[in-house]
């Protein structure tokens, strides 16, 4: 049962009184006290708790804090760069049967995730998604579109009081160097690029190869002159760029002989199989910002795993196999069903031999060699957005990006 979406007065968040007693004489001494609040949201309500990540999105971001901070109570929306999540999330800890909303890219919506592990609650929250900017895969997977652009908040507010919850697996990845002298990857460009892990949770995918080299470069050339990567349309352009230029590069060739894959204890002996350049492992059905690489259900008549779906909340990762870029723009295109399934298992054991290009949710690095373990941490509660409504489904060929 849908509860309606709680747009609280400044009535309903108020300072306690003993917090108003010790204010006042906290303000004699000169001094800023920590403030905390008490919320009585109405009854058989649904209240939000909103962050917002105002870099996200060029200048999406502000505009829509600004939107939000009018709508709703300002106590409820939150700008995550002031601070982070935990503040707004220890405030509704008591809260019952509140939702939070996270307003800005896939990283923002880790980072609230992997804030929430370390505060103890009674019951986790659902999260929902108002994307912001580019990429968003996991926005799209939850039915809440590929990038805001300018809808009513009004009319959002109202699919997420419509939304259901479902539960999504999340992954441990422990990443252990190797300490053999071996061949380094170079990677075609001189500059700079990261080199430590991001994350040790997959929230949406985690790949090795063609795709993370892409990545890196999309990433040290943003770090380097941000100002090329002001909207989305220039994003798309200069990751078209760098696909190209790795495509004729080609600097994870023959990566399917320098790694070892076992899945569930079973190697999958990559080194007899086809060429790949790259390998993803898939929580969620997109990718590469709306890429389906695992493929549609009953879309592979032949090679392994016909009939097997995706789920986001089985506790199975699915693992595909990538050729080169080529590849992956004709998946992209629907030219192709899909990468090359290779596995779909609960645990993933790694071994590099040389230096390669990765990347965990979109977050890349240059890894040198390595033993990676990848397990299954947890679950927890999303919001899955409304269906569509019948008779716009071919109108949103025109409009999916």
């Amino acid at each position: 049962q849908t509860l309606p979406v709680s747009i609280s007065l400044p009535i309903s968040i108020a300072a306690t009184t003993e917090e108003k007693k010790e204010d006042k004489e906290k303000e004699r001494e000169h001094r800023a006290p920590p403030i905390s609040f008490q919320i009585t949201p109405p009854e058989g309500t649904c209240p939000l708790l909103v962050f917002i990540n105002p870099k996200s999105g060029g200048r999406q971001g502000s505009r829509v804090l600004r939107k939000l901070q009018y709508i709703l109570n300002p106590r409820q929306v939150h700008d995550i760069a002031k601070g982070g999540p935990m503040q707004g999330l220890q405030t509704f800890k008591d809260v019952r049967n509140y939702r939070v909303i996270c307003c800005g890219g896939d990283g923002t919506v880790g980072w609230v995730l992997e804030t929430m592990d370390k505060i103890q609650m009674e019951s986790r929250p659902a999260v929902g998604v108002i994307p912001l900017g580019t990429g968003n895969d996991l926005a799209r997977c939850l039915r809440w579109g590929g990038g805001y652009e300018g809808e009513s908040i009004h009319k959002i507010l109202d699919k997420i009081g419509r939304a259901s919850t479902v539960m999504m697996d999340r992954w441990h990845i422990h990443v252990e160097n190797s300490t053999d002298e071996v061949e380094q990857l170079q990677m075609p460009d001189s500059a700079p690029h990261p080199t430590s892990v991001p994350y040790n949770i997959i929230n949406n995918y985690f790949s090795i190869g063609v795709d993370a080299a892409i990545c890196v470069k999309f990433h040290t050339e943003r770090e380097r002159n941000p100002d090329k990567f002001s909207s989305r349309m220039k994003n798309k352009l200069w990751y078209f760029e760098f696909a190209t230029s790795e495509q004729f590069a080609a600097s994870c060739k023959n990566l399917h002989e320098n790694i070892e894959l076992v899945c569930d204890g079973v190697s999958l002996e990559l080194n007899k199989g086809p060429a790949l350049q790259g390998v993803a492992l898939l929580n969620i059905p997109y990718a590469h910002g709306g890429s389906n690489l695992w493929g549609a259900s009953g879309a592979h008549r032949r090679g392994r795993f016909p009939d097997a779906q995706q789920d986001i909340g089985d506790k199975l990762i699915e693992v595909i196999g990538l050729e080169n870029c080529l590849h992956m723009g004709q998946v992209r295109t629907g030219l192709r069903a899909s990468g090359r399934r290779l596995a779909q298992c609960s645990s993933i054991r790694l071994t590099t031999r040389r230096t390669f290009p990765m990347q965990i949710d979109g977050e890349p690095w240059m890894q040198p060699p390595c033993k990676i373990t990848i397990t299954h941490k947890n679950q927890v509660p999303m919001l899955m957005g409304p269906a569509p409504e019948k008779g716009r489904s071919f109108f949103k060929l025109f409009t999916h990006c």
